[in-house]
């Protein structure tokens, strides 16, 4: 059992739904050159994942979407526009595209938020895909506004880079 002294405090949102979840939190991207790190720079996990035990062996139960700064406060600005919104709508960010080996396809992972309308019933949902897979996570308005605030926040203070310092 970790020791408090073991804990490692971040800045974390965390939603639940019946059956999934998306985790909020900083992370930040590394660049190497030649096995040493050379730069850091903030970044926001948006990681979605699901509660329920794996049915299949190469089933996917998670899928993270890491934003840069920018992306995140824009993700959180949509969160505000689509709440507003007095019709159903959903909003996408930009997908993000990864080229794989040779053999591979590009993967490609979308983000979207949305205010649903079905059979009489009405909410929220952030939802992540990336080729078949998809995971919704249903939010109610007073979580999803809440999201959209953390987002915006985590922005702003992930804006940031290390770099070695320039000797003039």
């Amino acid at each position: 059992m970790p020791q408090a002294n073991d804990l490692k405090r971040y800045r974390c949102s965390e939603i639940f739904s019946q059956s999934t979840g998306v985790e909020i939190r900083e992370a930040f991207k590394a660049h190497e050159e030649g096995g040493l790190v050379t730069e850091r720079a903030g970044r926001v996990q948006v990681r979605f994942f699901k509660l329920t035990p794996k049915t299949k062996p190469d089933e996917v139960t998670q899928i993270r979407f890491i934003c840069e700064p920018d992306e995140a406060f824009a993700l959180g600005v949509m969160i505000a526009q689509v709440a507003a919104s007095s019709a159903p709508c959903k909003e996408k960010l930009a997908p993000h595209k990864f080229a794989g080996n040779e053999q591979a396809a590009e993967t490609v992972t979308t983000l979207a938020v949305e205010k649903w309308e079905r059979g009489g019933k009405s909410g929220y949902a952030l939802t992540v895909g990336r080729g078949k897979d998809f995971i919704s996570v249903p939010v109610p308005l007073g979580k999803f506004l809440f999201a959209g605030e953390f987002l915006k926040s985590l922005a702003v203070e992930q804006c940031w880079v290390e770099r070695p310092e320039k000797k003039h």
